[in-house]
């Protein structure tokens, strides 16, 4: 177990074996054996995770070209690569001292306000952003194991047989005739305990022993330990997947409706065991186009209850054929105002460029995309109202709001900027919107 950590950015470089003389910051050297099991799991079909990185050479060296995935891969070897973002920040400010807490940071408050499997937060002493991103999701699952448990564990009726000496339940007749005379003073009974053995509990039981086994934070392993003792009743797991399959809980339960996603991200996501091999990589990636939209959907939502805000409609295409919809359209943001008519959005985790004002190297194939999707959605409205968002992180030297572009049609498209630098929502959202 080696139990290195690399530390790299979405759209960087790994290659594999020594650092390339001419490689620039972009570029991470991987020793050849944990390259090796990083590039079976990001290129295995099996985890359909095909966009998280590309093959390729650098000065003859096999290497992977990441893509907008961010996460953590675990090699069997101990080592851990760990991906941030870097499109919210300008070129060359990972050279900063504190560029990647900040990154860190960004991604679990992403995550937090999107993902349910991070909502409860650790105590803000443990500073997270300080620590590996492996450990801040142990922690994450280990704080939202501990909420539902507070909140009291399920338990079921689970029926048990037993030889006891008096009777309970029922007596087990067709055991009891066969019952032979040294043992005539015995009892076989069947009855119904009230028992916190079920599959919901089997699996975070589970869950726990995988996450005391994988942390190295000392408060985190305390708090593993708490957990186990306190579902010290429970036995873990012997089969996964049946008891995911199984997984109900009743109207009294519902507090431990969110452990489902955890306990599947620790044993499936987290564990090489579960997946099938103990001796491949295991990866935890998120996807920061699909983050990033979630998160702005979250933001309007909060800035704004009396918005309706409608997230990835599919219900409309461009065309029909023989009434087949063609070319289905899938906008990431459908936003309905009162007193105003609709606005459509897409949100575009990309980098803006400062120094091409107006249009800030917006891509003609997004501008494209908005006028497929006003055509569609706004084509009833009256023409000054057909209002485009198009939604980007902020950089140094980006306007909040750039000047309106009138496009064809009457159509008005707005380059809106989310200062993702600010923690407070208020100051996040531009004012002038």
């Amino acid at each position: 177990m080696n139990g290195q950590r690399f530390e790299v950015r979405e759209h960087d470089t790994l290659v594999r074996g020594a650092r390339p003389p001419e490689a620039g910051a972009n570029v991470t050297a991987l020793p050849p054996e944990t390259f090796d099991a990083v590039q079976a799991v990001l290129l295995d079909p099996a985890y359909d995770l095909k966009p998280v990185a590309t093959p390729t050479r650098l000065s003859g060296q096999a290497a992977l070209k990441l893509t907008q995935w961010v996460g953590v891969v675990r090699t069997p070897d101990g080592a851990t690569v760990e991906i941030l973002p870097k499109t919210h920040e300008r070129p060359g400010h990972r050279a900063q001292p504190d560029s990647l807490r900040r990154s860190r940071a960004l991604l679990v408050r992403m995550l937090a306000a999107t993902d349910a499997r991070f909502r409860v937060a650790p105590p803000a002493e443990l500073q997270t952003a300080e620590m590996p991103l492996s450990e801040v999701v142990i922690r994450y699952a280990l704080e939202g194991i501990r909420a539902a448990v507070r909140r009291g564990i399920p338990h079921a009726y689970v029926p048990v047989q037993e030889e006891r000496q008096g009777l309970r339940g029922r007596l087990d007749l067709p055991r009891q005739v066969r019952q032979p005379p040294h043992r005539a003073h015995l009892l076989h009974v069947t009855f119904d305990e009230f028992l916190p053995d079920r599959p919901e509990t089997r699996l975070t039981r589970l869950a726990v022993e995988r996450l005391a086994s994988l942390t190295r934070v000392p408060s985190s392993g305390r708090l593993a330990r708490e957990l186990l003792a306190t579902l010290d009743d429970v036995p873990p797991s012997r089969n996964v997947a049946p008891d995911f399959s199984a997984w109900r809980l009743g109207r009294s339960h519902t507090h431990f409706a969110p452990l489902e996603g955890i306990c599947r991200m620790v044993l499936h996501d987290l564990n090489p065991v579960a997946a099938g091999s103990e001796n491949r990589a295991n990866a935890l990636l998120f996807d920061m186009n699909a983050v990033y939209e979630a998160y702005v959907a979250q933001l309007l939502a909060a800035l704004y209850p009396d918005w309706r805000v409608d997230t990835q409609v599919t219900d409309r295409a461009l065309g029909d054929v023989a009434g087949t919809p063609a070319f289905k359209l899938r906008p990431d943001l459908v936003l309905h105002l009162p007193g105003r008519a609709l606005i459509v959005a897409d949100t575009k985790w990309k980098r803006l460029r400062p120094d091409k004002a107006p249009i800030y190297d917006v891509s003609n194939a997004d501008v494209y995309q908005m006028l497929a999707y006003s055509h569609v959605f706004q084509g009833v409205d009256p023409a000054p109202a057909r209002e485009l968002w198009l939604i980007y992180p902020r950089l140094p030297g980006l306007p909040a709001v750039a000047s309106s572009i009138d496009l064809r049609g009457g159509r008005s498209l707005k380059i809106i900027t989310v200062d993702l630098g600010q923690e407070e929502l208020e100051k996040q959202w531009p004012e002038a919107l």
